[in-house]
């Protein structure tokens, strides 16, 4: 395994743990200070971040398997992830909101605040022989 799949997935499994530890701190804030409805609608909202960050990660691993063959189809696998999580993200906030009738701003305010998580994550990625 490369280098840099091998810090990638550091990064990955660092940033998943912190957005479920945010998700369920956030949720349970929810629970405690208003209600069940809003602790749904939060978990949800991380939930969304958390269905992005394992798309984009899959196609960035596959990237990297692609790119080794035929380097400007690895440039394609990051573009479709981006463009995918994207979708995927206004598909289940439209399905939250819409469909399930989640309060929006508990269900954005939860997504936003695992967005952040991606600042955060601090992951060393020096080369140790």
């Amino acid at each position: 395994m490369s280098f840099a799949a091998i810090v990638m997935r550091r990064v990955v499994h660092r940033l998943l743990i912190i957005q479920l530890m945010l998700t369920f701190l956030v949720a349970l804030a929810y629970l405690i200070l208003q209600n069940a409805e809003a602790f749904t609608a939060a978990f949800y909202g991380g939930t969304i971040t958390l269905c992005g960050t394992m798309l984009m990660a899959w196609r960035i691993n596959r990237a990297g398997e692609v790119a080794a063959r035929q380097k400007q189809q690895g440039y394609i696998e990051i573009y479709m992830g981006a463009i995918q999580k994207f979708i995927l993200t206004l598909v289940l906030m439209a399905f939250g909101m819409g469909y399930l009738k989640l309060d929006p701003l508990t269900l954005l305010v939860c997504f936003a605040i695992t967005q952040m998580s991606f600042v955060a994550n601090k992951v060393d990625t020096s080369h140790h022989s």
